[in-house]
């Protein structure tokens, strides 16, 4: 392992799987190496060693600062060498805050600022494979993780190799995808142990110490226990003769800081202070800043002995020289070596001239000595400020920062947590709630414990300790009690009882401190009444709402909920207009708000038979939830990430995202809910049975849905239109020929259909009735029951219901012998399945066409049913004209992934231009 120059010595197991790894990488497959070691173990050494030696320029390095661990994307700027070296895509990061604005306000959030880097890393790979090194992950700031962890989960056939360097990565606090990815099979993970005793031996020889022997080498590994930092020290300190000198004793490795303190000992006083000043900077900080802090009138002066002495390194920057230290350690030695006095002096000065809100406001969290009222305020106020601004990320640090300075820190304690929630940090939300102390007010506790509980999806300790915030809810001003109301509003939902949800909405609304800027409460109404069958008055009170573009928080909160009315009352094309709307203009809102609407988006494009675009969206969510650990609504965005997978038969996507909506949302004792999350459970019921009736395997459709024949509130399972499940289960009942139970629970479908007479649910129970009668050799019943489904079908605009409906008309006209009709119904059917891409029931068409035993005219079969649901998204795009880096970002993938898809659509269609596609395909489309 090589320590500071060109000698390099051990490490050849790593160096191979490193080498290894990117030979995997140049052949186009991305790869993620994660290097651990406790600090000077020589993490960098190793993997600086290996880009020597892999013989790419290509390489972007960044590493995380342990002064800036607060300073939103500091980590990501610094991949780009500063704000002044950033690409166009991610150029808002270095923008300056727009005016009024403190701290991060107005930077794009981490899944944009992922986006724009994956674009970034697409650019970076066309010639030679892409190295992303990232250092001291462990003290990188949580905004770069994030977008991070974001890109290279999208990462699928990249010459991107990503090496991330940290001390253990079983502490790493989180986001809960970065620690995914690490933990992965595909991942390469390598541990860096101490240096064997030749390897010390080699390093004393490179050190130009002549030999040394094997006791002396022995002594070393087991004083130093063979860590390269503390052996480089430590042969720097102690003369080689003295190592076989039993008698005389080697420094502790634990006094490594006190060989860097000796060194600084040495200087002048005003190096010295001059060394002080930087490590309360930072790692680096420019020299005139420090001159400044530290008082000091010749800074170069004291720079060059500081230099000499070998604690500070200079470089050079456009705004002139720069202190650095060599190595965090050195900085962490002389840091915590200043007296507390001296140390709150030298971060008071700091504050005077720090160039930032964000580093004013961490210096003066520094000077102080105890709780201080007045900044704890100032902070607060600032920290609620970035809440109404949408800036979470950063208003849970300062609201953290203003609670360990208040005289009591619950309270902004539970504030932090919820900034923190909505931030989508849920494991560090987690940590700051443990910490609660004990005597701090019931309500305060059961708030942050409560909300808490609920994104992890314990719905019933959710609401234990949300309904003692709302008994307890302390001063009004607190608004304690509006936010665990909105709270209880929505895990009311979660457990399919939209008219409590509604209620406590409402209560929430009329409580005081009720503020719009931090939950989904007028959605939260809206779609209680929804479920609950009342879509008509809710449908009333939100007709004067504006566009999504103009819209208020508050009003986007409404279109969310209005959306989502609209649909389940058949209004596609409003809903289409209120959601789609909203998803464009939620930048703002919390990581759960625009995960909820991008799930509904994608829920109403696969009823409206935009099924491309509803599977890119549902994945997303789906992705989101799992990236931000949001177990809450998890469940649900895999059912719907399931659902257009299923229909056209990419069956391994459509089972992981069922695996994970079950895993999730599954069955337990009494009402048939794990932990009373009915919405979950139907959704994930609901996604494992259309799998299954996809496949046509009747039994394991009615096993998928049995878990809801528990569920006994009406609210969500039941109510016609929100989750689809009811006809599915007659289907396969009829299918295994026990008419009686199908009978059963289709008099519940068309009762409530009946009551509600929208023409979705009229035309499924009609279609349901007519392959009863069917099976029964009804036919005249049956013959109107299906012709009654075919006007209310035409009306309702669901093509894939449409399409399901004449394939059974269909096949029962053809069993009567009528086999002109049938072909006629079956052509239709095979038309709108053909369109949305659904192969098994085109199969199934095909089929019945085929034992019609009449001509047909020239199937005119789309071509894109030859490709994958992947590679017909990017077919598609490209058609409409669109650039290979415009699908990239279109679809959130790489221009890799996106070339790899295209090639293998020319192969499969026979074309070799982008011309030839288009012309290819689009005819079919038209």
């Amino acid at each position: 392992m090589a320590e500071h120059g060109a000698m390099f010595v051990g490490r050849d197991h790593e160096l191979e799987c490193l080498g290894e790894e990117f030979r995997r990488t140049r052949a186009g497959l991305p790869r993620l190496v994660v290097v651990e070691g406790a600090a000077g173990m020589g993490k960098t050494t190793l993997v600086h060693r290996f880009l020597g030696t892999c013989g790419t320029p290509n390489v972007l390095f960044t590493d995380g600062d342990e002064g800036e661990t607060l300073l939103a994307y500091g980590t990501l700027i610094r991949l780009f060498g500063g704000p002044a070296g950033l690409p166009p895509q991610l150029a808002a990061l270095g923008a300056p805050a727009p005016a009024g604005a403190d701290g991060p306000d107005g930077l794009p959030d981490p899944l944009a600022a992922g986006a724009a880097l994956l674009d970034v890393l697409s650019e970076r790979q066309l010639t030679e494979p892409l190295c992303l090194i990232v250092d001291d992950v462990h003290w990188a700031d949580a905004p770069t993780l994030r977008a991070l962890t974001f890109c290279l989960r999208r990462l699928r056939v990249d010459r991107v190799l990503t090496i991330l360097m940290l001390r253990d990565a079983a502490l790493l606090p989180g986001p809960e995808g970065l620690l995914r990815l690490i933990a992965a099979d595909s991942t390469r993970r390598l541990r860096l142990s101490g240096l064997r005793a030749p390897d010390v031996e080699a390093m004393v020889s490179g050190l130009g110490g002549g030999a040394v022997s094997q006791r002396a080498a022995a002594r070393l590994v087991a004083h130093t226990e063979g860590v390269p930092l503390h052996l480089r020290a430590l042969l720097e300190e102690v003369p080689l003769n003295a190592l076989d000198d039993l008698a005389q004793p080697l420094p502790a490795p634990r006094s490594y800081a006190m060989l860097v303190l000796a060194k600084v000992a040495r200087c002048a006083p005003a190096v010295r202070e001059l060394v002080s000043a930087v490590s309360v900077l930072g790692l680096s900080c420019p020299l005139h800043l420090a001159a400044r802090v530290a008082g000091v009138d010749a800074p170069l002066q004291a720079l060059e002995q500081a230099v000499s002495e070998g604690v500070l390194l200079e470089r050079s920057s456009s705004r002139g020289p720069v202190a650095a230290f060599a190595h965090p350690l050195i900085r962490t030695a002389v840091y915590r070596d200043l007296g507390p006095a001296h140390r709150s002096a030298l971060h008071a000065r700091a504050a005077l001239v720090a160039e930032s809100e964000q580093a004013r406001l961490r210096h003066r969290i520094g000077a102080v000595a105890g709780p201080s009222p007045e900044l704890a305020a100032e902070l607060a106020e600032l920290g609620r400020a970035q809440v109404r601004l949408g800036s979470f990320g950063s208003a849970a640090e300062h609201l953290k920062a203003a609670a360990e300075l208040s005289g009591d820190p619950a309270p902004l304690a539970a504030e932090a947590v919820e900034a923190l929630l909505l931030d989508g940090r849920v494991e560090e939300a987690a940590a700051l709630t443990a910490a609660l102390p004990e005597r701090a007010h019931p309500a305060v506790r059961g708030y942050a414990l409560g909300h808490l509980a609920m994104v992890r999806g314990q719905v019933e300790e959710a609401r234990a300790q949300l309904s003692t915030a709302w008994d307890r809810a302390g001063p009004p001003e607190s608004g304690l009690a509006a936010r665990a109301a909105q709270q209880l509003a929505m895990l009311y939902l979660v457990r399919g009882e939209g008219r409590q949800a509604a209620r406590w909405a409402d209560r929430a609304r009329s409580s005081p401190g009720y503020r719009f800027s931090i939950d989904y409460n007028r959605y939260t109404q809206l779609n209680g009444l929804g479920i609950s069958g009342e879509i008509e008055a809710a449908l009333a009170a939100t007709a004067n709402l504006p566009s999504p573009a103009t819209a208020s928080i508050a009003e986007l909160d409404a279109l969310l909920g209005r959306g989502l009315l609209r649909m389940y009352s058949d209004d596609l094309p409003g809903g289409l207009a209120d959601l789609s709307g909203t998803v464009a203009a939620c930048g703002e809102r919390s990581v759960p708000f625009r995960m909820l609407a991008m799930a509904m988006l994608g829920q109403i494009e696969y009823r409206a038979g935009r099924w491309e675009d509803a599977a890119l969206h549902t994945e997303t969510a789906a992705s989101v939830a799992d990236d931000a650990d949001q177990r809450w609504l998890s469940p649900v965005c895999h059912a719907l990430a399931a659902l257009v997978p299923a229909a056209r038969g990419d069956w391994p996507l459509a089972e992981a995202h069922v695996r994970a909506a079950v895993a999730n949302g599954g069955a337990g004792a009494g009402n048939g809910a794990g932990d009373g999350a009915v919405a979950s459970l139907a959704h994930a019921c609901s996604a494992a049975a259309h799998l299954a009736a996809a496949r046509g395997d009747h039994a394991r459709t009615v096993e998928a849905l049995e878990p809801l024949l528990a569920v006994k509130l009406h609210d969500i399972v039941y109510e016609p239109g929100v989750v689809q499940w009811l006809d599915l289960l007659v289907d396969a009942l009829i299918g295994l020929g026990e008419l009686d139970r199908a009978e059963d629970r289709l008099v519940e479908v068309e009762r409530l259909a009946g009551q509600r007479g929208r023409r979705s649910a009229l035309a499924t129970a009609a279609r349901c009735r007519g392959a009863l009668h069917a099976a029964r050799h009804e036919v005249e019943p049956a013959d109107a029951a299906f012709t009654t489904a075919l006007a209310h079908s035409g009306l309702a605009g669901l093509p894939f219901d449409e399409a399901r409906l004449r394939l059974a008309y269909g096949r029962f006209l053809r069993r009567l012998g009528r086999r002109r009709q049938a072909q006629s119904q079956l052509e239709l059917g095979l038309g709108l399945f053909t369109r949305l891409g659904a192969v098994p029931y085109t199969d199934r068409c095909e089929r019945e066409l085929s034992a019609c035993g009449l001509p047909r005219a020239e199937s005119g079969a789309s071509p894109l049913l030859r490709l994958t649901p992947q590679e017909q998204a990017v077919a598609r795009l490209v058609a409409t004209g669109m650039t290979n880096r415009q699908v990239a970002r279109e679809l959130v993938l790489s221009v890799k992934t996106i070339e790899y898809h295209l090639g293998n659509a020319y192969a499969k269609l026979g074309v070799s231009s982008r011309v030839a596609l288009t012309t290819k395909i689009r005819a079919p489309m038209d």
